[in-house]
């Protein structure tokens, strides 16, 4: 079996023998990014780090930074074994890479949430950073409100029409409420506690869950969202709706390699001022 070639390119590859075994439990082949996206299509994947990404079908490529890739290294061995050891909603990852020309480093996920449109897409870290990312097939521009900028502060009028819009987005996505069946809610509790666990464990933090909301295609059975593997983010969880269509839930862990460091806790220092914020100990999300 030829090795992958992500994006035609020669690569090295890192914990193969792990990522290999998840690519062949999930029916994924060897090679599902050799094609479809470059080097030169990245961009930005709209984070506040400004991450590096590009689309390759049903598949996500994201640039590391050299912390992440560290964090991936050692933390590999041990996300196999959570993978397969029970339910989870931690993102899938089949790949994890270096390319030999020039040094960069990537991992390959699965989009575990899909293509839109969404009746509502949340980024949820359970804190004053939650946020809505679109809403109804359109998305939110994030106009943060940075602590330098003394004026949007102390003074609301002098918001921009998008600077409102996000903020009410903000507001919804920290009040909202999912809908699921009692079945699917134990699930996704349980699997979150799990998860939660792991995370604090290996002292990751900053993570978040994103929820995806989709009318689902006609014809749809709202009774085969509850089957196997709709706990761990690679399927949708259905319901019926009054008006008697059918809704598609996905709810994945994304963002999950950043570490606990000593230069998180200045930061967590240096936002005193900033109540309730995602840069905290992993234990507290847990």
């Amino acid at each position: 079996v030829a090795a992958p070639r992500p994006g035609g390119r020669e690569v090295e590859l890192f914990n193969d023998s792990s990522f290999s075994e998840l690519r062949a439990r999930d029916q994924v082949p060897d090679d599902f990014i050799d094609e479809g996206w470059s080097l030169a299509n990245l961009q930005a994947g709209g984070g506040k780090g400004g991450t590096l990404m590009a689309r390759a079908g049903a598949y996500i490529v994201k640039e590391l930074s050299p912390g992440d890739h560290a964090t991936l290294l050692q933390v590999t061995g041990s996300y196999f074994a959570h993978v397969t050891g029970g339910d989870t909603l931690l993102c899938p990852f089949y790949l994890h890479f270096r390319d030999v020309e020039t040094g960069r480093c990537f991992f390959a996920m699965r989009d575990a949430v899909g293509k839109g449109p969404f009746i509502a897409l949340y980024d949820l870290k359970g804190c004053a950073d939650d946020k809505l990312i679109e809403r109804d097939g359109v998305p939110i521009k994030a106009v943060h409100k940075r602590i330098w900028n003394v004026n949007m502060w102390v003074n609301k009028r002098s918001w921009t029409a998008e600077r409102r819009q996000y903020f009410q987005g903000k507001v919804e996505a920290r009040g909202v409420d999912v809908q699921l069946t009692a079945d699917q809610r134990d699930r996704c509790l349980k699997s979150i506690e799990r998860d939660t666990q792991w995370l604090s464990q290996n002292q990751l933090m900053d993570y978040s869950l994103l929820v995806a909301i989709r009318r689902a295609p006609k014809g749809v059975a709202a009774a085969c969202g509850g089957g196997d593997g709709a706990a761990q983010g690679h399927r949708p969880m259905l319901h019926n709706t009054a008006d008697g269509g059918v809704v598609s839930v996905n709810v994945s862990i994304i963002d999950f390699l950043q570490k606990w460091t000593t230069g998180k806790r200045v930061a967590m220092a240096l936002k005193a001022l900033e109540r309730n914020k995602a840069t905290v100990p992993p234990s507290v999300y847990g």
